[in-house]
């Protein structure tokens, strides 16, 4: 595959790369080049990918790592991007992209349902509903993928993804799959630990019973709540950095004390909603973001005696 990605930069160009290329198939391997992530990101935040790769399975998903291990390209995964920055001058691997394809959802006859990487959570939640479980109410406000959940044990309300998984498959780098129960798997606050290093492309989960109105009510309730204390609509990564582990107050309540809520760096400011969550309020830049975090971090560090460390993911390269 790696061999004809490169024959795909010179089709109609006489062997020049061209400055951006379509969409083209590689061994059903859909594939992008020179992608502009910031189209993927939920911050609307960063610059570009040399190559993208669509996978429609988890077997397309081997294809891809074993080509571009072969190859000695560095490959990064992408769901939703609601955490993640991207630096101002991109990346330079390949990136795989779970959540166009990698969609499928089936209910087995238990309380069982096997889950692709690339499902959104929301959607995951109103199906689930739909067909009478409870278990995915607090994580349906959460605009990212199972993949993604899983790689961090995402949650809300006290309550988080590692909760609810019976196991989870993934692709090593040497391209073998290998499923691993949930017992194996560390799940700690807003991180898994796997036994298997991979890439998370498919899960079971196992629900408990409930009635879709019940369920839809308790989702409904959430929701509001989170709409009506997080800058919801506008365009963010969600939470900028991780609650401490020791102390009563959180990461808002420390950034709001030390004067962080409100300020801005450019285009970027710590909402004046919720004082965790950065906005991308216009044009802002990765460099601007990142300069802006680490203005909170020094703050906190200086009036509350705390380091705030980073929740969301960074790629690239950053001055700061």
């Amino acid at each position: 595959m790696s061999g004809n990605w490169e024959k795909a930069y010179s089709r109609g160009s006489g062997g020049r790369r061209r400055e951006k290329e379509a969409p083209v198939v590689v061994r059903s391997v859909e594939v992008s080049f020179h992608v502009k992530l910031r189209e993927y990101t939920t911050i609307g935040i960063g610059g570009a990918a040399d190559r993208m790769a669509f996978p429609r399975s988890p077997a397309q998903v081997r294809e891809v790592v074993l080509a571009e291990g072969a190859a000695g390209r560095e490959v990064r995964v992408l769901g939703a991007g609601s955490n993640l920055l991207v630096a101002d001058g991109g990346v330079s691997a390949t990136v795989l992209c779970t959540r166009k394809h990698l969609s499928k959802v089936v209910f087995l006859s238990d309380e069982t349902v096997v889950v692709e990487a690339g499902v959104m959570l929301p959607r995951l939640a109103v199906l689930c509903a739909l067909s009478g479980l409870s278990g995915m109410e607090p994580l349906s406000g959460i605009p990212g993928t199972v993949g993604g959940a899983l790689s961090m044990n995402a949650g809300a309300y006290g309550q988080s993804i590692g909760e609810r998984v019976e196991w989870v498959e993934v692709v090593d780098p040497g391209g073998e799959i290998h499923r691993i129960e949930a017992r194996a798997i560390r799940f700690g606050y807003r991180e898994a630990e796997y036994p298997v290093r991979g890439i998370v492309v498919r899960a079971g989960f196992r629900f408990v019973p409930g009635t879709r109105e019940t369920v839809f009510e308790q989702m409904r309730q959430m929701n509001e709540r989170r709409r009506s204390r997080q800058p919801w609509g506008e365009r963010t990564f969600g939470s900028t950095f991780r609650n401490p582990r020791e102390g009563k107050e959180k990461a808002a309540q420390l950034l709001e004390r030390a004067g962080m809520k409100g300020e801005r760096e450019g285009d970027a400011c710590f909402s004046v909603k919720h004082a965790n969550f950065l906005v991308n309020q216009g044009c802002a830049t990765a460099a601007d973001v990142r300069r802006l975090m680490s203005r909170g971090q020094s703050a906190v560090r200086v009036s509350c005696g705390v380091l705030l460390v980073p929740e969301v993911k960074m790629w690239g390269e950053f001055d700061v």
